[in-house]
């Protein structure tokens, strides 16, 4: 138990990263690199990268698997179950108390629409500050670069 004590703060960075944690798996790299990373020290940007890119390769939540391996790397298997026990707490609350409510509210679509209006710009702005974090650490080499401006090109013309 007195081993876990002195994961209290990463525990503490750990449940406000998943009551904050918006956008996706992209978005979480940017909040990921904020947290973990530059505040924290917990990890490298390359041991960051070479984790999610692991993550990937597997079936299911790679923003989930991530926190759960560095959690592991942390503290062994101990922490990466309380990591995730944590990093799931918040949202299984939130999206079972929501479940319950949303069904029942009796509201005119003005006011709906009012209140989830601002919920795609956030999204999007999360995804371009995750993109402009993970460009320095993941592109380098010019070849790249040029694929990543041919996939921007492409992206931007075909999908109007």
């Amino acid at each position: 138990m007195n081993k876990l004590l002195r994961h209290i703060p990463f525990l503490k960075a750990v449940f406000l990263h998943s009551i904050s944690a918006f956008g996706g798996p992209q978005g979480h790299i940017g909040m990921v690199l904020k947290t973990f990373v530059d505040r924290r020290k917990d990890l490298t940007k390359e041991e960051l990268m070479e984790y999610i890119s692991f993550c990937q390769l597997l079936p299911g939540a790679s923003s989930t698997q991530t926190l759960t391996l560095i959690g592991y790397k942390r503290g062994g298997i101990k922490l990466a179950v309380l990591t995730l026990v944590i990093w799931i707490f918040p949202a299984c609350v939130l999206m079972g108390g929501l479940s319950f409510i949303v069904g029942d509210i009796r509201i005119g679509n003005s006011i709906q629409s009012g209140l989830f209006k601002f919920i795609q710009p956030m999204a999007i702005g999360f995804l371009a500050y995750a993109a402009f974090n993970a460009y320095a650490t993941s592109i380098r080499m010019k070849i790249t670069q040029r694929i990543l401006l041919v996939e921007l090109l492409a992206t931007f013309f075909l999908c109007r």
